[in-house]
């Protein structure tokens, strides 16, 4: 509907191809999680150690493994374009309920200060490092709450 998260996060991300994806076993849906466990790890440390640039990568990386792993786990695809924006758009065309709008902007916000963090010349602040943590730490419950009991466990 109109008003929804997902017709939201679709307004954002138009879907003006259809985004490029590839065929991954669901099974490595466990390497990917793994991946976003460790930045997520990595990132919390950063932040804890004082090195912003470090916690906004991990961040960035965390978010993107995390999406991958749901889409792998639960469609068997994963983004194929080098444009990270296009995970936003694979996340919204794989999965269009109603939670999934709104993780789809989360997500989109993160993949949006990649080349800031990342590439810029001026230094990410302490500010723009704790609020891409807290949406890749919120990204990353959501992410959890929707893969298959056993690989959110670890067995």
């Amino acid at each position: 509907t109109p008003g929804s998260n997902w017709f939201q996060a679709l307004k954002e991300f138009p879907m003006t191809r259809e985004p490029q994806t590839r065929k991954v076993d669901r099974s490595a849906a466990r390497v990917f999680w793994n991946r976003a466990q460790q930045c997520a790890g990595m990132m919390v440390e950063a932040l804890d150690r004082r090195h912003w640039e470090a916690a906004g990568v991990n961040a960035v990386h965390a978010a993107i493994s995390a999406n991958d792993a749901v889409l792998v786990a639960l469609r068997g695809v994963k983004p194929s374009s080098a444009n990270h924006k296009d995970a936003v758009r694979v996340l919204l065309s794989q999965l269009k309920e109603e939670d999934e709008g709104k993780a789809a902007k989360r997500l989109g916000v993160i993949v949006a200060k990649k080349s800031r963090v990342e590439y810029d010349e001026k230094r990410f602040t302490e500010k723009e490092a704790r609020e891409i943590v807290l949406d890749a730490q919120r990204f990353l419950e959501w992410a959890k709450s929707r893969l298959p009991k056993a690989l959110r466990e670890g067995a």
